[in-house]
């Protein structure tokens, strides 16, 4: 495959994607993968997991205010790859923060408050249309503007958070009236794609980077605070005409989006010791893989333990097991997610065979990718 079109739904929620037809077409018609995990709920670290199949504590960053030091002179990013081997890059994002800017012929940069998305991309593909390979990351941030934007506008200043822990109604409503937006972006996608004839040839990747809280856990007005399901379980479907439509259910992780690529462009993965992540097409062809073991970290700039350096929040999930390790007040919490998907009853209890299997594998994650905390392994 020499022809890639990887767009970011930025705070796309995996459960409002059957509000969208065209996405939802899409996903019918592609390989969806249902159990990918985001690394990192917030854009700047999950991108950059994506681009170095890494964990954001290996590749620099592990911190909202650790944007700028990605470990650009240490670390082949996924565009630096796909350069490498003649493909023509292209980025097209808010700013700098968002992706590491090696290994992109033209990294370009949009106003969010004015950029038209569909008419801008529209015009990027038929000018790539005439490349004999190329790749393009495309970044669509409406979501994040019409929904995200109000929530801090209306209640970043409140010294009473309440109002909107206890307006899930009203703030799912806001979110849902934001979905016809991703609709009709997707949809001039699709329209530009078969107008420069290249529907049958080009691989379409579709991912969220992150979900978005509508008040679930008191704390997190939006991502990037805590580790639960509604911001960490995104979704990635790949789009071919010679990818067969599949739903794959098993775990997996953003840090294997990198590996998969390379599969299938036919391109070798020489970078073994750099990539942590593994190829999904491994879950594709073997219908027994068993899940990937998810390990989630973040740290907010907001919430009851701001943490802007530093990742503080962490996670180890499973086989429907989730273990939360809260840093900074040093507590835990485990939730069975097959008997409560929603992670409303904290079961956790140290003497517990499961918690403490899942505890010595996360202590083990931290000490091999060197995050130091305030536990440590015995």
């Amino acid at each position: 495959m020499e022809k890639i079109i990887f767009i970011t739904l930025d705070g796309f929620r995996k459960d409002k994607i059957d509000l969208c037809p065209t996405l939802n077409s899409i996903k019918q018609n592609s390989m969806y993968f249902s159990g990918l995990n985001t690394v990192a709920p917030y854009t700047f670290a999950s991108h950059h997991a994506i681009f170095s199949g890494m964990y954001p504590a290996c590749n620099g960053v592990n911190g909202y205010s650790n944007m700028f030091r990605f470990k650009k002179d240490e670390i082949t990013t996924l565009a630096q790859a796909l350069q490498k081997n003649g493909f023509y890059t292209v980025s097209e994002t808010l700013d700098e923060t968002v992706l590491p800017k090696q290994g992109f012929d033209e990294y370009n940069l949009f106003d969010e408050d004015t950029v038209d998305l569909k008419s801008r991309h529209k015009e990027l593909i038929k000018k790539l249309s005439k490349k004999e390979k190329f790749f393009a990351f495309l970044h669509f941030t409406d979501t994040h503007l019409h929904y995200v934007r109000k929530v801090i506008e209306k209640y970043e200043k409140s010294e009473n958070d309440d109002e909107f822990f206890k307006s899930k109604k009203e703030n799912n409503d806001k979110y849902e009236a934001c979905t016809p937006l991703t609709d009709d972006y997707i949809a001039a996608i699709k329209s530009a794609l078969d107008e420069n004839g290249l529907s049958d040839n080009t691989l379409l990747v579709i991912i969220s980077d992150h979900g978005t809280s509508l008040g679930e856990k008191y704390g997190e007005k939006f991502y990037g605070v805590f580790a639960y399901e509604y911001t960490i379980n995104v979704f990635c479907m790949l789009n071919h005409p010679k990818l067969e439509p599949k739903v794959v259910t098993q775990q997996c992780r953003t840090i294997d989006l990198y590996p998969t690529i390379l599969e299938l462009t036919g391109i070798e993965n020489t970078l073994t010791s750099q990539i942590q992540g593994e190829s999904l097409m491994k879950l594709v062809d073997d219908d027994s893989s068993k899940d990937r073991v998810i390990f989630v970290e973040t740290g907010g700039l907001y919430g009851p333990w701001p943490s802007p350096w530093k990742h503080n929040v962490f996670c180890i999930k499973t086989k429907n097991k989730k273990l939360i390790y809260n840093d900074e007040p040093e507590t835990w919490e485990f939730y069975d997610l097959e008997k409560d998907p929603g992670e409303e009853n904290n079961i956790y209890d140290k003497d517990s065979d499961i918690v403490n299997d899942l505890k010595e594998q996360l202590l083990k994650h931290f000490k091999e990718n060197n995050i130091n905390t305030k536990i440590s392994l015995n």
